[in-house]
């Protein structure tokens, strides 16, 4: 009889630098063959400017302030941890207005 593989318990450790974490009021997600990218960014004022045909135009400037590459395979897991703690925030605390 073989031996059974014990539990793994995971702990998670935080460098102290990161432990405040950074604030992001947007994001954007690429991909190619081998990665998602999640870039985490901050939306700066924004900027009138005239385009190349005299019009007005705004610019929106954005700062990433994290990057984050994952494996495809793990794409499914982070939708599936996000709409579950999405789910248990809404019962603790009442339900969001989506945008």
């Amino acid at each position: 009889m073989a031996d059974a593989t014990p539990p793994v318990n995971v702990e998670v450790v935080v460098p102290e630098s990161w432990s405040a974490g950074v604030y992001a009021n947007g994001f954007t997600c690429w991909y190619n063959r081998t990665d998602f990218t999640l870039d985490f960014v901050v939306h700066l004022p924004t900027e009138p400017e005239v385009d190349d045909d005299g019009r007005p135009v705004v610019r929106q400037p954005v700062r990433v302030v994290s990057r984050v590459k994952l494996p495809p395979s793990m794409i499914f897991r982070l939708m599936q941890t996000l709409n579950d703690s999405m789910s248990n925030y809404e019962q603790q605390f009442g339900p969001l207005e989506h945008l």
